[in-house]
């Protein structure tokens, strides 16, 4: 049932003042800029930042009652971002729109309410997004189905929300864009056939089979309408998601037909590079490939260099080489199979403090805090389930960008224990040996040895690693 936000008294009186206060100031704005605006309940930073994709087009401070607003000339109707701290969330415009939000970050997505013109567009999008997030959330015991009853449950899905697709143009003065009809029907078809890129998968590991289910011919047909180079699409989550699922799927039935011959990563960057035309789009996947490989310690030296020279082959961004030949090359100072290079860091009391002598004869997990700072809420998540999953196991988190204040600061915000944190100055003799700004891992066995010189932290590889580490 979709969900009635202006049945809370409470968000209502709050939305209500917004307007009030936004109308007041009318008089001085410029009739042909798009302005979108509102007010943030418990405030997680100063600022308010408006994207496109990655792009960062403005921001705004938060003034003393925690509002917020921005004036944007000449923008074209498209999907936009807004972000808070480590938050975001999407917005749909259109030239003239006077959109206005109320949020409460301690339950970000939930309170958002869109109030003025456009807002009932993006009262639609909110709704399905959430609706969509809770069948995510509940989706899992669909796979034990057979290939029929799954079918009828993903082709329920879609038929519901276009139900209620419908129904919400049935109320609306205008027809919609093209581009917000697009997007809306990416909503709602495109995570149902994310489930069916993980169906095969999925349903032989929940029904523990020896190999995936024979699928029927039509299986896949929706692959054929799927548009990969959609720029207006591609900042969109659950596009991003289905679309990496199915490069991968690809990439995986190539191995398959050579399982002892074919790199699942060099096949891969094969996929992309035939498939993706969009350069900035088809560079980032690339640069996901190599980094795979980077992980995969069952590469052997020659796989590891023919996925190397692909990658520098067929991509076209500096950024991505320059960043891989400093990770290739800590990747073989930290190699596995050989002890753990000493490592010198700092503790929050100033002192230095050896890391080896802290997970001596322990299996143990050295991660290192990323920049940005989603990935940091993502890194903390998953910190917590691997630290109830693997008791045994010691993990050490490292600082390498920040400055000492602000890294005893983000301790502190994170509740994280002062005793497992570390700092790695930049003057440290080693420093270089890990720097950058993702969230590389390294997993180190009690006899002292790297099993794992180049993991990511938020990879799904990391939790198998440690499982079969422990099994020894």
């Amino acid at each position: 049932m979709k969900k009635n936000y202006f049945s809370q008294p409470l968000h209502l009186m709050m939305l209500i003042g917004i307007i009030l206060s936004f109308a007041a100031c009318d008089n001085g704005r410029n009739v042909g800029a798009t302005y979108f605006g509102g007010k943030i309940k418990n405030p997680k930073g100063k600022y308010v930042y408006f994207h496109k994709g990655k792009k960062v087009i403005d921001s705004a401070m938060l003034d003393s009652h925690n509002k917020f607003s921005f004036e944007l000339d000449s923008l074209q109707t498209g999907l936009y971002t807004f972000k808070h701290g480590a938050e975001f969330q999407y917005l749909y415009l259109e030239p003239q729109d006077s959109l206005l939000i109320y949020l409460n970050t301690w339950d970000f997505d939930e309170s958002l309410i869109f109030s003025g013109k456009g807002s009932s567009k993006n009262n639609y999008l909110i709704n399905l997004y959430l609706e969509q997030e809770r069948t995510e959330k509940s989706f899992k015991s669909n796979y034990r189905l057979n290939e029929e009853d799954f079918e009828k449950v993903i082709e329920k899905g879609i038929k519901e929300q276009l139900d209620k697709y419908n129904n919400f143009l049935s109320h609306e003065e205008e027809p919609p864009s093209e581009f917000f009809d697009k997007l809306v029907k990416t909503g709602i078809y495109v995570p149902f056939y994310f489930y069916k890129e993980r169906y095969a998968y999925n349903h032989k590991r929940a029904l523990n089979l020896n190999k995936a289910p024979e699928l029927s011919e039509g299986f896949y047909d929706y692959r054929k309408k799927i548009e990969l180079n959609d720029e207006s699409l591609l900042d969109y989550g659950w596009n991003l998601a289905f679309i990496n699922t199915f490069l991968y799927n690809l990439a995986h039935d190539e191995k398959m037909q050579d399982p002892e011959n074919k790199i699942f990563e060099l096949e891969l960057m094969k996929i992309v590079d035939d498939r993706i035309h969009v350069e900035d789009f088809r560079n980032s996947l690339l640069a996901k490939g190599v980094w795979g490989s980077l992980s995969n310690k069952y590469l052997s030296e020659d796989e590891a260099e023919q996925v190397y020279a692909y990658f520098f082959e067929h991509c076209t961004d500096e950024g991505y080489k320059k960043e891989l030949k400093k990770s290739i090359e800590q990747k073989e100072k930290v190699a596995a199979g050989r002890k753990m290079p000493q490592l010198m860091a700092y503790g929050h009391d100033n002192t230095p403090v050896e890391i080896n002598t802290l997970i001596k004869n322990s299996n143990a997990v050295i991660y290192f805090w990323p920049t940005d700072l989603g990935r940091k809420e993502l890194l903390t998540e998953k910190l917590h389930y691997l630290k109830k999953h693997h008791p045994e196991v010691i993990f050490i988190g490292i600082e390498r960008n920040k400055t000492d204040q602000e890294w005893k600061e983000f301790i502190a915000s994170k509740n994280l224990p002062s005793e497992t944190q570390f700092l790695l100055p930049k003057h440290s003799d080693s420093y270089t040996w890990y720097e950058g700004d993702m969230a590389r891992t390294i997993i180190v066995n009690e006899q002292g040895k790297v099993e794992n010189g180049y993991v990511f932290f938020l990879d799904s590889n990391l939790n198998y690693y440690l499982k079969k580490m422990n099994k020894h």
